[in-house]
């Protein structure tokens, strides 16, 4: 009874009715971890709570046939702390999640791009806590613990689909210890961003403590700096409008850790570096209907990293059906060149082969209200890779059908 008078009291993260609503397909792992429901509410503390679940079944090959189920309980708490305190232009934000079940890439495909964006190690953790100070006008500093996977190498169309891959890159999750500062363990970090020629251009920089692993998994052991550091900085173009016709994204990210040298075993290699690119695009409108498209390209040192080349694209069609404007139908496919010979000291030991790993998928999200989304979909793994047996051949190919149900109120 306590929780449910707070809850009324405080809001939810749910807009209020009549307001404009952004029917955009939001990534599970990421939704609503930048602050958003403050730009919704006129109240100082907003409460969301969430429920994802992905159950996905192998149909066909991989490691073996089978289903599994995976479910993440969360809650937001995002605050204006000019009315709550009132520190002037500042806003703090927090999320916990607990991560329930078993993912099908670990437990069944075994592949290198994740079949479900939320797959994780079973934890109660604190994900995010940071603080947020307007900087003039036009940019903003925010300071405490969050992930890259939120704001950087990130297309908005690319964020529809639920295999991890069109979330963080999967060339990152791979090359980086502990998949680097993404989903689902955020590190101490400082990100300052600023907008210019009327917000159409957006830079960017971020650092970040490098290795997650190095850290308490359930995101409560405070913040330690003992790891080398991740620097991360992108600057975006795009077109003017809610709905840009264009975005143009340019990056990269510069590591201080030790990598094991993929070409000579036992030999560690200082620092690595990537850089990638993305264009996003909305290729087509009439009324409430909409065409958006995206391709995303990373490159790295070959020899340092297990995938050197990755990219992705896909293209998503908004109210394919006349009376459900806002469900979004898409299909995407993303391609990791997996670097041949990998000795078996590398920090993700994949076996080895030349043949890249293929991750192809067709999503279809149905909204029923602002709260509730379900979305099938079915993906097909090419070559996929198995990272905890490095002495194999790379698997022909898995076939994978999956529901993803979210839930916000």
């Amino acid at each position: 009874m306590l929780i449910a008078v707070a809850l009324t009291a405080l809001g939810t993260g749910v807009p209020r009715r009549g307001e404009a609503q952004n029917a955009r397909p939001l990534a599970a792992q990421n939704a609503g971890e930048n602050g958003a429901a403050l730009h919704h509410s006129e109240r100082s503390v907003v409460v969301t709570l969430t429920y994802n679940s992905d159950v996905n079944a192998d149909v066909s090959g991989g490691e073996r046939t089978g289903a599994a189920y995976l479910q993440r309980i969360g809650m937001i708490v995002d605050a204006d702390l000019a009315q709550a305190i009132g520190w002037r232009g500042a806003s703090a934000h927090l999320s916990v999640h607990s991560i329930v079940g078993t993912g099908l890439s670990a437990s069944r495909v075994g592949n290198a791009l994740t079949v479900s964006g939320i797959e994780a190690a079973p934890a109660f953790r604190l994900f995010n806590l940071w603080v947020e100070q307007k900087v003039g006008e036009t940019a903003s500093l925010r300071v405490g613990q969050f992930s890259a996977g939120q704001e950087f190498a990130i297309s908005p169309t690319a964020t529809l689909f639920v295999n991890s891959t069109f979330g963080w890159p999967g060339s990152f999750a791979v090359d980086l210890p502990g998949g680097g500062p993404a989903y689902p363990i955020a590190v101490p970090g400082a990100r300052i961003a600023g907008s210019f020629h009327g917000g159409r251009t957006v830079l960017r920089a971020a650092v970040f403590t490098g290795n997650p692993p190095g850290r308490d998994v359930h995101g409560f052991a405070g913040f330690r700096f003992q790891q080398p550091p991740l620097a991360i900085a992108e600057i975006a173009r795009t077109a003017s409008g809610d709905d840009p016709a264009w975005t143009l994204v340019l990056g990269g990210w510069a590591s201080f850790d030790r990598f094991a040298d993929q070409r000579q075993p036992g030999r560690m290699r200082h620092g690595n570096q990537a850089a990638y690119i993305i264009g996003d695009a909305r290729l087509w409108a009439n009324g409430k209907r909409s065409v958006h498209g995206f391709a995303r390209f990373t490159v790295s040192p070959a020899n340092r990293n297990v995938v050197g080349v990755y990219g992705d694209a896909g293209i998503t069609l908004t109210g394919a059906i006349a009376t459900r404007p806002l469900d979004v139908l898409g299909v995407a496919v993303g391609a990791a060149r997996i670097a041949s010979a990998i000795p078996t000291t590398s920090a993700v030991p994949i076996s080895g082969s030349s043949r890249p790993e293929l991750a192809i998928e067709v999503s279809y999200q149905a909204h029923f209200d602002e709260a509730l989304s379900l979305q099938p979909n079915v993906q097909l793994i090419i070559n996929p890779h198995d990272a905890s047996a490095p002495t194999t051949l790379p698997l022909r190919r898995a076939i994978v059908i999956g529901l993803r149900t979210s839930l916000r109120f």
